[in-house]
């Protein structure tokens, strides 16, 4: 076989490759997915495609650095709207994960040119400016996503959580908790960020009561575990 037919014969078996391999990452066989992934990507090592797809798939398997090696790449593709969104996105996720804000607030304004409504990016990008104590710049993103989504309760949620930190609009911040409730009663979230509020309000009982409920369902979080002692350490009993 000669080089041209290598190369026809190897396309023919790419999307048959990636069908499986993307059957595979939905199963969350994430190994097995990567291995298929692998073999399409040595067909065309510099297809931003392939590369997302492997970036993806590292992300799962939570090997970040490996993922950025491919994400970095994808994320500058011209040809693919859907790719260079997604990518930059995930690198913005990933750059947060390691505490790398200012890296990912760069890949979040990437997706905020491709999609300026995109809401997800509005909202990571005010996460990154909360978790850097930037809160003004934090209400500023969080502000456009509510004219985007006034419903949304992760914007409620974030918006509430940001006016308890920096202890202003106090009241407000329990009207848009108690609304995120609401549209999402089970979210362990939102009941840490109502407890927040009151214990800032120095309703320490409605307060307890809070976080008893968000550290039940999340146990593991650190904010969470965080907010639980510092308000049972003022519980008086």
């Amino acid at each position: 076989m000669n080089a041209m037919e290598e190369v026809v014969q190897s396309k023919r078996k790419e999307p048959e490759l990636i069908e499986r391999a993307i059957s595979l990452f939905k199963m969350r066989r994430y190994k097995e997915s990567l291995e298929l992934f692998k073999e399409v990507y040595k067909t065309n090592p510099k297809d931003p495609e392939y590369n997302y797809y492997i970036g993806l798939t590292y992300l799962n398997l939570k090997n970040y650095d490996a993922a950025l090696n491919h994400l970095l790449y994808s994320s500058n593709d011209t040809s693919s709207y859907f790719v260079a969104l997604r990518s930059n996105m995930l690198c913005g996720y990933i750059y947060t994960l390691k505490k790398e804000y200012k890296l990912a607030e760069n890949s979040f304004r990437e997706v905020l040119k491709i999609n300026p409504q995109s809401v997800s990016a509005l909202l990571a990008i005010s996460h990154v400016f909360e978790k850097t104590g930037r809160y003004d710049q934090s209400l500023i993103y969080l502000k456009k996503a509510m004219d985007i989504e006034p419903e949304n309760p992760k914007i409620l949620n974030a918006l509430a959580y940001i006016y308890a930190e920096i202890g202003v609009n106090l009241a407000e911040a329990v009207r848009l908790a108690r609304k995120a409730i609401s549209l999402d009663p089970d979210s362990p979230e939102i009941r840490d960020t109502l407890a927040w509020i009151y214990y800032k309000k120095g309703e320490i009982i409605q307060a307890y009561n809070e976080i008893k409920q968000a550290i039940k369902f999340m146990p593991d979080n650190e904010e969470i575990q965080n907010h639980y002692k510092e308000i049972s350490s003022k519980l008086q009993i």
